[in-house]
């Protein structure tokens, strides 16, 4: 199990999708689920499945992603937003590697993934206030890895300024770079939202500046 910790924007599924592509299981699913997206009984069944029946809607059998993730990864973002029955049937997965499909009778399949977890939240806080459950906290965190902010790590903007740029200009040869000036101020903002406020930004930059260079009176 891996713990990816870090700021919203700061590029944590992205952290998680190499150590996916650079290991064993590379060859076989890599399956993210938000979980903070989905309220508990659609994320349960987004998760472990569901028999045909076994809720209001449930038309036909369904696989989980920790199914289909058999043998691969399994990401699960925003896991501080699980609630505290999702947690416990997390853990119970964690502890015995079993599938309880929703509206299942009896023992479920037993499945081999790895799973890779990450939360912009404090879990230390959380379970101070009762709010995550400790034993999960264990579990998930094997190897913890904390992925900075980028105003911690301003070396990385122009590299990832010019990444972006060449992303999206594409066909747009009328853009050739940066100007000196703009990338030093885009080096000393602080970017609240991380790496995804400047990927939106350079995305935007790209479609409203004519070129073929970003100045400094481009930036807002």
């Amino acid at each position: 199990k891996v713990l990816i910790t870090g700021e919203s924007g700061v590029g944590k599924e992205i952290v998680a999708r190499a150590i996916h592509s650079r290991g064993p299981r590379a060859s076989h699913v890599c399956a993210p689920v938000n979980c903070a997206g989905l309220p508990e009984t659609l994320l349960e069944s987004e998760l472990f499945g569901h028999v045909k029946g076994g809720f209001t809607g449930a038309y036909r059998d369904k696989p989980g992603k920790l199914e289909t993730a058999h043998m691969g990864t399994i990401f699960l973002d925003e896991v501080g937003e699980m609630t505290l029955r999702m947690q416990g049937l997390l853990l119970r997965f964690l502890e015995t590697g079993e599938i309880q499909k929703v509206g299942a009778d009896g023992s479920g399949r037993i499945v081999n993934v790895r799973v890779i977890a990450a939360t912009n939240r404090d879990l230390r806080e959380m379970i101070k206030q009762g709010t995550f459950r400790e034993d999960l906290f264990y579990r998930l965190n094997v190897i913890h890895i904390v992925v900075p902010p980028l105003r911690d790590r301003r070396e990385d903007i122009p590299v990832l300024a010019n990444e972006f740029l060449n992303q999206f200009a594409g066909a747009r040869s009328g853009i050739t770079g940066v100007s000196a000036e703009a990338m030093k101020a885009l080096t000393e903002y602080s970017w609240p939202g991380n790496v995804r406020e400047l990927e939106n930004v350079i995305e935007r930059l790209v479609v409203t500046v004519s070129g073929p260079t970003i100045e400094l009176e481009h930036l807002s």
